[in-house]
Order: C-alpha cells, then sequence, then structure tokens
C-alpha cells in the first residue's frame, strides 16, 4: 500500500542579486496555475473548464540545510477539465501542465504533467461499475533527496460496487500504482504495485457509514538491482507481498459535526519487506458557526522500505486547520501540523528520530471576481534531528492567481 503526508510541495524561497527575466515564466504561468486548480478535486456544474493561473514562492531554505539558503520560483499551469453525464453513465477528464522556472538554480526548472480519465455507470439500480486513470507528477522537496527529482505515478481502478439495497453495498476493486523517478540515482526505488480488495460498507438514512475490506497484493522494484540511495539497505529483496484487513467509518454526529476513522494491519511477505503493521487516520471536522470551520487529526503509517529515497519506517503526524469566511469574497486560514518520522539504523546511520513543526500562519483566498482568484500562503518548518545535516529551519511565501472559464 502506498501511504504519503502532505508536505510543502513547491519550494518558495528569497533570493538575493539579480533576478532572471521572467516573461516567460510568467507567460507558462497561464499555463500552471491550472494544474493546481485540477489538483483539487472540487467539481463543478459545468460540462467544460479552462484554468489558468500564475504563481509565486519565495523559499528562505530551499535547499534544506543548517543555515539558510534561499531561492525563489515562478509557477504557470494551464489545464482543462470534462464532467460529461450521458443517460446515468458519468465521465470525467482532466489534462493539464505546470512550468517551475527557479531564480538562481535553473538547473532544476521544470514542467510537470497531470491528467486523467474517468467513467462511473449503473446498470440499474444494484450495480454500479467504474473505470479510471490518473497520472500524477510531483518535485521530491530537497529534504528527501537533495538533487532534482520528479516523481510520476500513473494509477489504473476499476471495479463494481454491488448495491443490493438502500443502506448495504458490497465494493469489489482491483488496482495498478507504477512509480517512476526520473533521477537516474533514485531509479532503484520505481515499483509497480498491483491489488484486488473485496469489502462490505452500511450507509445509514443520515449519511453515517461504516465499512470492511480485505485487500490482498503485491510490489515489485523492477530495478532494484542499480545502486540504492544511502538510507535504503543495499542488501535484501525490496519486493513483497502483502495482505490488508481495513476498517473505515464516518460518523455524522450532527449537521455540522463528522468524525472519520480509518484502521487498517497488513502483513507484508518478503525479505527487507517483511512482517506485521498497521496505519489509522483519526479526523474531526466542526463547523463551529456558520463561517468558521475547524479539522483536526492524527495519522499514523508505516511505509515499506523503498516508497521514499529516506524511507522512514513510522510515521505519525498531528494536524489542526481553521478556517474563517471573513467576507463572501474572502477566507482566511491557518494551521499547525507536528509530525514525526522513525529512522531505522542502516550502514550510513544510526536508528534516529526527527520531528518537523510546520505552522502556517496565514492563507487567503479572495475571490475578485466570478472567474479571478487571489491566493496567499504562508509556511514556518522547523525540522528538529541528531544528524546536523538533516536539521533546518525555513520560511515560505506563495502568492497565485487562478484563472477559471
Amino acid at each position: 500500500m502506498h501511504y504519503s503526508f502532505p508536505f510543502p510541495a513547491s519550494p518558495v524561497h528569497a533570493v538575493t542579486g539579480p533576478r532572471r527575466p521572467v516573461t516567460l515564466a510568467l507567460a507558462m504561468g497561464l499555463i500552471a496555475a491550472s494544474g493546481t486548480a485540477l489538483a483539487q478535486d472540487t467539481e463543478q456544474p459545468d460540462r467544460f473548464r479552462f484554468n489558468a493561473g500564475v504563481g509565486h514562492t519565495w523559499d528562505s531554505n530551499y535547499d534544506r540545510v543548517p543555515e539558510d539558503d534561499p531561492e525563489q520560483i515562478t509557477t504557470a499551469s494551464a489545464g482543462v477539465r470534462i464532467n460529461q453525464e450521458l443517460s446515468r453513465q458519468r465521465f470525467k477528464f482532466s489534462a493539464g501542465a505546470t512550468r517551475h522556472e527557479h531564480d538562481e538554480r535553473d538547473n532544476f526548472d521544470t514542467t510537470t504533467w497531470g491528467g486523467g480519465a474517468a467513467w462511473k455507470g449503473a446498470i440499474g439500480n444494484a450495480f454500479k461499475p467504474h473505470l479510471s486513470w490518473a497520472r500524477r507528477e510531483r518535485l521530491v522537496d530537497r529534504a528527501e533527496f537533495e538533487d532534482k527529482d520528479v516523481v510520476t505515478e500513473e494509477e489504473t481502478t476499476g471495479g463494481l460496487v454491488i448495491a443490493p439495497g438502500n443502506n448495504w453495498s458490497f465494493p469489489l476493486t482491483a488496482r495498478r500504482l507504477d512509480q517512476e523517478h526520473s533521477n537516474d540515482s533514485q531509479e532503484a526505488l520505481d515499483y509497480t504495485d498491483e491489488e484486488v480488495s473485496a469489502g462490505t460498507r452500511y450507509t445509514s438514512a443520515r449519511g453515517s457509514s461504516i465499512g470492511l475490506k480485505v485487500i490482498s497484493g503485491q510490489r515489485e522494484y523492477p530495478n532494484q538491482n542499480l545502486a540504492r540511495p544511502e538510507d535504503i539497505p543495499e542488501q535484501g529483496d525490496l519486493d513483497f507481498d502483502y495482505t490488508t484487513v481495513e476498517f473505515e467509518t464516518n460518523w455524522v454526529v450532527s449537521p455540522e459535526t463528522q468524525l472519520e476513522a480509518r484502521l487498517g494491519m497488513f502483513d507484508r511477505d518478503g525479505e527487507a519487506n517483511d512482517g506485521t503493521g498497521g496505519y489509522a487516520l483519526l479526523e474531526g471536522r466542526w463547523a463551529a458557526t456558520s463561517k468558521t470551520d475547524v479539522a483536526t487529526g492524527f495519522e499514523y503509517t508505516e511505509p515499506a522500505i523503498g516508497e521514499t529515497s529516506d524511507s522512514a519506517s513510522e510515521i505519525q503526524r498531528f494536524y489542526l486547520d481553521l478556517e474563517w469566511q471573513a467576507t463572501p469574497k474572502i477566507l482566511l486560514g491557518t494551521g499547525y501540523a507536528w509530525l514525526h518520522y522513525e529512522f531505522d539504523a542502516n550502514p550510513q546511520w544510526d536508528a534516529r528520530s526527527e520531528r518537523i513543526h510546520k505552522f502556517t500562519p496565514l492563507t487567503a483566498r479572495y475571490q475578485a471576481t466570478d472567474v479571478l482568484e487571489v491566493s496567499l500562503r504562508t509556511v514556518w518548518l522547523d525540522r528538529s534531528s541528531p544528524l546536523d545535516e538533516r536539521e533546518f529551519d525555513a520560511g515560505i511565501v506563495s502568492l497565485g492567481l487562478d484563472l477559471t472559464l
């Protein structure tokens, strides 16, 4: 299974010295800001939508080192999304590109692509087939890997939901995930993950649900004989089979309050990846007032060795986010997250623990017109580690414009 945690994706930096002209970046910016919008699954009723945007990020410590090493990044994005329903068959399509240009480190300039296609059908009232494909590309944060690397994920999912009554459903799903790294030194971590699952779910009249499913799958690393990153053990086959039992519930306590829980226990059968473990998510969402929303939760995972280049064996995350609809056009937010990483011993380093405090002092979105939105995001990171080279702090500020037609 593949699990990940939210982390600042686009680096933001403050640069000293002359800047390169960003005319191209701004033009491409109208190509990039929409990629972000495509990634947000906020479906609109319109059948066809076009997004374009520009953004700029200041990062006080782009290299994630003990002393500040600033950089600035200009992004530009564009994309399209189609949402069409024909005779109870719903079709969705999206495609977009984002251009990232750095002021000082032009060797990190790159274009990322994304998109997907999905179909949800209905055969009578009891059978609901579905099929989807999605492609995602992300830049690896420098705290994970010091060089340029773009991770591409392609995910294909298909299945059938059998719903014989108003409350019970039985989902059957098959899924394949391919992950590839653009950097040659990371190719040993490319993998293919295939799984099938079967489950049952009960949904109440108020919308609360409870479900149980069993997942069986296998993961293969086709290039693992190549040189591995220093945090990954050189010995031991990374391939493994796994079986997971997952319990999930979403409890609608009231129209203003919802609680969600997901608990899983897995058994991995391999060499480097072998043994039992688990994962968990507990989250609460509360509409404190008509204009204020609160979300808080705790998440725990045990990633497989080779899932990322720095390969933590355990990750814990606590988060608290607040949003306030200050006016019909202005949405303000703030948040905090605490992350704890456990790393097993390897030939390079002893076992260690690392912690990150992530403050989001202010986020703001201003709906200037029906089609134009202005956004601001501020982040402060503080990482503590017994390894001096992995201890840092960073301040990040991002501004963006997004046009949706």
